[in-house]
């Protein structure tokens, strides 16, 4: 399973773990249940990708009819649509782009959403690329005015074929969205789903939200822990083995991190 250290208390201090994206967790030590998850950035962004798998693509169609997604994938999908758009990258994001691929395969959807399903749309066109000349000779030298998305057409101009290609900068209405892209090429802004400005809140479920010292009390609050000594501290790190386990568990269950990290879910059980 996927690598852990563990602390006797809830505010002892960790050992570093190395390795991919990690997930602190708070458990309980009695019930063994994870409370909840402290993740940063990487951490959010591996489990918002899971949504981009088929099944979590199934979760949002669920959700966009109006019927509960099966376990833990409807409520990933909810908390990340709930997100503010100051904690993602994009400046305008499209969450449903975002949170899921193009297409699903027709064969997998009676699986995933039951028989008579409507398949989903189909993917959108690739696009478009634009073509000019390569101003070489009078009156295009320098200043090329013409463009073409067939590439090798004369240009009207100069007569040359128009075969360089033309990078096109996409935009909202108030450059937002150019201004992101721009930065993120330039190395300015940092890539995945979500910003890496505050530390994440994950529940049991896999809901997403940010955390605060308030939600924190708070949540201690509602699973009415008075003893801190109860409390266990422990870091799992993140891999494809856990991205598998987690999508499996996801399917059946509303406590996937407690069945996957904290003695619920066996690998041997996932593997077979």
């Amino acid at each position: 399973m996927a690598s852990t250290t563990a602390a006797k208390g809830a505010d002892a201090t960790q050992a570093p773990v190395a390795g991919g994206p990690q997930l602190k967790l708070l458990v309980d030590k009695r019930s063994r249940r994870v409370l909840y998850a402290e993740a940063r950035k990487d951490a959010v962004d591996f489990l918002i990708g899971l949504l981009r798998v088929p099944a979590g693509l199934a979760a949002r169609a669920l959700a966009n009819r109006g019927e509960p997604a099966p376990g833990c994938l409807g409520s990933l999908y909810a908390g990340a649509m709930a997100l503010e758009d100051a904690f993602f990258v994009a400046a305008s994001p499209n969450r449903d782009a975002l949170l899921s691929p193009a297409s699903l395969p027709s064969a997998a959807l009676p699986l995933l959403l039951g028989e008579g399903a409507v398949p989903p749309p189909p993917p959108p066109p690739p696009p478009s690329r634009y073509f000019r000349c390569g101003a070489y000779t009078v009156p295009c030298r320098g200043n090329p005015t013409n463009v073409t998305d067939v590439a090798g057409l004369p240009c009207p101009a100069c007569r040359q074929p128009m075969s360089v290609e033309m990078r096109l900068t996409p935009g909202d209405a108030h450059g937002k969205l150019a201004l992101a892209t721009a930065q993120e090429a330039a190395g300015l802004a940092p890539g995945g789903y979500v910003k890496d400005v505050v530390t994440y809140l994950v529940m049991d479920d896999l809901t997403v939200a940010p955390m605060s010292t308030i939600s924190a009390i708070m949540l201690l609050k509602k699973f009415d822990v008075k003893d801190c000594s109860a409390l266990e501290e422990m870091t799992v790190v993140l891999g494809t083995k856990e991205a598998v386990m987690l999508l499996k568990v996801s399917l059946q269950s509303s406590t996937a991190l407690t069945d996957v990290f904290s003695g619920g879910v066996s690998i041997d059980r996932i593997d077979g």
